[in-house]
């Protein structure tokens, strides 16, 4: 009987551990609901769908490289630059298909010098990455002179808003890269490794495995990923913003860590990670409708930050210990 109790302890915390976010949402939008009728309207629900997809598509990349045991604190800023660069293009006359390349390949581009700052000097990704962010935000004013571009062709409007049939493209779009994301880290050789890599790169080293290389795609990667995003929300706002993508990567921690991917890496949760955006969007749209002042919003990402990393660590010794007593009454 103890056996059984401690089995169904067990699943029940691995449960809540691995769809954490989706409870928490859960909850948030039936008190939400409780408060204002506007929340569940059909423009509402579409604008929170649409408002996540570059966010997500964001949060993908971030998931990929945190999963790996490395950390991306550049991500927002770069996305920022890569707005303002492809923008430009765009506004000077460049094909769609040059731009839209562009994009992926500045964002691989910046991924590389990411992993090859961290690789070749073996520094800490956190300070590389966040001083690369300086950079970027850097280059992304002295590209526009500190000023918006607006006036973008419609072809780039409808990476943002176009629809394909019934369904808003980036919304297809976003659900491609989630599936993708999903086979990639789940289903192939290179998944298990930049895994492997997150548990415990020496021993991953020690077993054959190319940590060096791995970190190097998973960087370049993310920047793609990056890529892809600014597309997105600048095709979304119809113009290129200097701050846009500034604070992303705050977003992006929020959702990857409370959608089931820890901090230390070595597991992943990809779809979490999708639950973890639509949770604080879903957060920041209830705030809007219920007239809370924009900068408590910041003060309520902050909060689910704290949040989700404590529910993360003491959900994982809670579940280590009733691992531990499982073992000792089995034998």
């Amino acid at each position: 009987m103890t056996k059984k109790k401690g089995l169904d302890s067990e699943k029940l915390m691995q449960f809540f551990m691995d769809n954490k976010a989706a409870i928490i949402l859960i909850i948030f939008v039936a008190v939400v609901s409780c408060l204002t009728s506007d929340f569940f309207t059909g423009r509402n629900i579409s604008n929170i769908f649409r408002q996540i997809c570059a966010s997500c598509v964001l949060s993908l990349g971030f998931t990929l490289v945190l999963a790996s045991g490395a950390i991306d604190l550049s991500v927002g800023y770069m996305l920022g630059m890569i707005g303002i660069a492809t923008a430009l293009m765009s506004v000077n006359g460049v094909p769609a298909v040059v731009v839209i390349l562009s994009a992926i390949v500045i964002g691989g581009f910046c991924g590389f010098i990411n992993a090859f700052i961290t690789q070749v000097f073996e520094l800490a990704p956190f300070i590389v990455t966040l001083a690369m962010g300086m950079v970027y935000q850097g280059i992304n004013l002295l590209m526009c002179h500190s000023k918006s571009i607006a006036g973008l062709p419609d072809w780039y409007k409808f990476f943002g808003n176009g629809k394909i049939g019934p369904i808003p493209f980036p919304i297809l779009l976003m659900l491609v890269m989630v599936a993708f994301m999903m086979v990639l880290v789940q289903k192939t050789r290179f998944g298990r490794y930049a895994l492997a890599c997150g548990g415990n790169r020496k021993a991953a080293r020690v077993c054959g495995i190319p940590t060096g290389k791995i970190i190097y795609i998973v960087y370049i990667l993310t920047g793609i990923c990056v890529g892809i995003a600014a597309l997105l929300l600048t095709g979304r706002t119809a113009s290129a913003q200097t701050g846009a993508g500034a604070g992303m990567e705050m977003d992006c921690v929020a959702s990857v860590v409370i959608g089931g991917t820890p901090m230390e890496g070595g597991k992943v949760n990809v779809f979490g990670t999708l639950i973890g955006c639509l949770l604080i969007q879903v957060i920041s749209n209830s705030l809007n409708l219920l007239g809370v002042d924009s900068n408590w919003q910041k003060i309520a990402k902050g909060a689910v930050i704290i949040v989700a990393i404590i529910l993360d660590r003491q959900g994982s010794k809670l579940l280590d210990r009733i691992r531990v007593r499982k073992v000792q009454t089995e034998a």
